[in-house]
């Protein structure tokens, strides 16, 4: 039965021999993510923070070495960052995938960015892996990241964590916005404010 499994991308066999949640499996738990029992509350925590720093904001979840988009809920700007559920993040140039590097141990992380890294694609891009473990270290001091610039230039961002009982990163929630509106110094004004709704966040997505 394993092995039929494997076969048919269930579950996929590791290097240590154990048994692991393949591709179908893990394509069925995003999918059916947006539908949990208390999506209504999860909604409501997420409007009343879009409401609160008048920004969109995205909940993300890490699927392999893919972080991916699954709830968003906008605040109306003109300008908009067009992304969708399903979507995927940068990991080395949003603040949600950088956050979600500095919770993995700093020898894969290493040869994830060597997979991953690309050309810059916004002016202040990190591409040296010296720099970029740097700042990994730093946002797993702060407990927090920021993305200044790095995804698109005229865009900065914050995401923060939210982790299950194990201590484990399970979902990131992020805002981005046009630096015109907000720059760094003013994302850190409402650090408090997100971190207050990942913290109900937690709540509603553990049914804690």
């Amino acid at each position: 039965h394993i092995e039929t499994l494997c076969e048919e991308k269930y579950l996929v066999a590791s290097n240590s021999k154990k048994y692991l949640p393949g591709p179908k499996i893990r394509n069925l738990i995003l999918k059916s993510l947006p539908y949990e029992p208390n999506f209504t509350l999860r909604r409501s925590y997420l409007r009343k923070l879009t409401n609160d720093i008048e920004e969109t904001v995205s909940l993300s979840i890490p699927i392999g070495t893919k972080l991916v988009y699954f709830d968003r809920i906008e605040f109306h700007w003109p300008m908009q960052l067009n992304l969708e559920a399903g979507d995927h993040l940068p990991l080395h140039a949003s603040a949600s995938g950088k956050l979600y590097l500095s919770s993995i141990e700093e020898e894969k992380v290493i040869q994830i960015f060597k997979n991953i890294k690309t050309p810059k694609t916004a002016k202040n891009t990190i591409t040296d892996i010296s720099q970029f473990k740097k700042e990994l270290n730093k946002i797993k001091d702060q407990g927090y990241a920021f993305d200044d610039e790095e995804w698109f230039n005229g865009m900065v961002g914050v995401s923060v964590p939210i982790f299950n009982s194990n201590k484990e990163l399970c979902f990131c929630l992020s805002t981005h916005t046009a630096k015109s509106r907000k720059d760094i110094s003013d994302l850190k004004q409402i650090l408090s404010t997100m971190q207050t709704s990942a913290n109900n966040l937690k709540k509603a997505l553990f049914k804690i």
